[in-house]
């Protein structure tokens, strides 16, 4: 294990990418074969690589645990959807002093009425695509890379090209407007929409007018936008670089959940360790579903360590408070990875992380989560060991087909695990 370690000199700046639908197999640094990710090695290579991040397998729910650090049967109140009265990440950076910034996709809703929901999360800048008006015009999601419309601080214009390299430029931007040493540290939240259908083709593509704009997207698309993640990644590298921040700005990398596997994505399989040929897992309470990337470089951080103790979303809240030296919330329910990220010792959450509120077939529950709490199922794992609640036990040395262990296997790992979940369902609180 490299020990090579970057040093802190000010108050670190905070870029957090957060990919769409976009699983382990896609990365070369976590097995990947069937895409080049040359950027995204770099951060697993100058930074830290964890084996087991937990999100889940939805965007939405994910992105509202990154927000508020808080299991979704605490803060999830709807689809696309956050209460902003709870604590929020941006307010939380603010209080330590630094400008915080949103590009690309929000999916937290708050539009009914200004201030909207960026800045009532605490947002300075925020550059999103308008989720709520794309589904209003054409009936489903619809194409949110080609002149789509965008909420921009406070105004909503309309995208004549493409939209992914708007708000890369954006974020591009705001760093370099923070390059002089007297200038605030920065946290953004730089929400790719990439890699999410539909598989269109970006500005670097090329293509037809109707493949990228009227197309309903074709599956051939797909490697290129894993490609875009990367070059993305890359040249916030290389901004940061040329600006003189790289060794003092934390790059968090990981995506909300694992790769799309339904309409045009069924058919896609991408080679994963040894050549397993797998699908994605977004909408399944599986590894690939709900297990995500998660690349941390910064100073203080050791090269090259891979980290195997299972950690989650909530955790995002309190490790960010703790590099901008404020006290988290009190009612989180995450923990501070700071420490262990900068060398400390390997373990959190008792060795233990949780996935929460995940539905085994369908996606369309989690629109009204309320109608649905009978068909809940949550998670707890260790390093080796997975329980559902609704009883089975999974072996994670050997997961590939993720299959069930006997239901009279391991009699005292699913004890102490079924102990783990029942004390954090027992806290007396709503599971929607």
């Amino acid at each position: 294990m490299a020990t090579t370690a970057l040093q802190v000199v000010a108050a670190p700046n905070v870029v957090f990418i957060l990919a769409d639908d976009l699983g382990r197999e896609c990365l070369e640094c976590y097995g990947g074969e069937s895409y080049r990710t040359p950027n995204l090695n770099r951060l697993a290579q100058e930074g830290t690589r964890f084996e087991g991040c937990y999100a889940t397998p939805m965007c939405s729910p994910t992105r509202c645990m990154l927000m508020t650090g808080r299991h979704n049967f605490r803060n999830y109140v709807q689809w696309a959807r956050a209460d902003f009265d709870q604590p929020m990440l941006a307010r939380e950076m603010k209080r330590g002093g630094y400008d915080t910034a949103l590009f690309g996709k929000w999916h937290l809703g708050g539009w009914d009425e200004a201030p909207f929901g960026p800045t009532r999360a605490g947002f300075d800048r925020y550059a999103t695509w308008n989720y709520e008006v794309v589904v209003q015009e054409t009936g489903k999601i619809g194409n949110q890379y080609w002149k789509t419309e965008v909420q921009e601080d406070g105004r909503a214009h309309r995208l004549e090209g493409y939209g992914p390299a708007y708000y890369e430029q954006a974020a591009l931007d705001f760093i370099r407007a923070h390059a002089d040493e007297k200038a605030a540290p920065f946290f953004i939240d730089y929400a790719l929409v990439h890699a999410h259908r539909p598989f269109v083709p970006g500005d670097e593509d090329e293509a037809t007018n109707e493949e990228r704009i009227t197309g309903a997207g074709d599956l051939k698309w797909f490697p290129d936008m894993v490609a875009y993640i990367d070059r993305t990644v890359g040249r916030v590298l290389a901004v940061l670089e040329e600006t003189g921040q790289l060794d003092n700005t934390v790059v968090f990398f990981s995506a909300d959940n694992g790769t799309d596997n339904v309409s045009v994505a069924k058919e896609l399989r991408s080679r994963w360790r040894g050549g397993f040929e797998t699908p994605g897992g977004k909408y399944l309470p599986t590894e690939l579903g709900a297990n995500v990337p998660l690349l941390v470089r910064g100073p203080g951080i050791p090269a090259g360590r891979v980290l195997k103790s299972p950690v989650d979303f909530t955790d995002m809240l309190p490790t960010l408070c703790a590099i901008a030296e404020v006290e988290p919330p009190a009612r989180t329910d995450g923990e501070n990875l700071w420490p262990m990220l900068r060398g400390g010792e390997e373990t959190t959450h008792d060795g233990l992380a949780y996935t929460w509120g995940v539905y085994e077939h369908s996606s369309k529950k989690y629109k009204t989560p309320q109608s649905y709490a009978d068909e809940l199922q949550h998670f707890v794992r260790d390093a080796r060991w997975k329980l559902s609640s609704n009883g089975d036990l999974f072996d994670l040395e050997n997961w590939q087909d993720e299959s069930p262990l006997p239901a009279d296997a391991q009699p005292e790992v699913r004890a102490r695990l079924r102990r783990a979940l029942d004390g954090v369902r027992e806290q007396g609180e709503r599971l929607w």
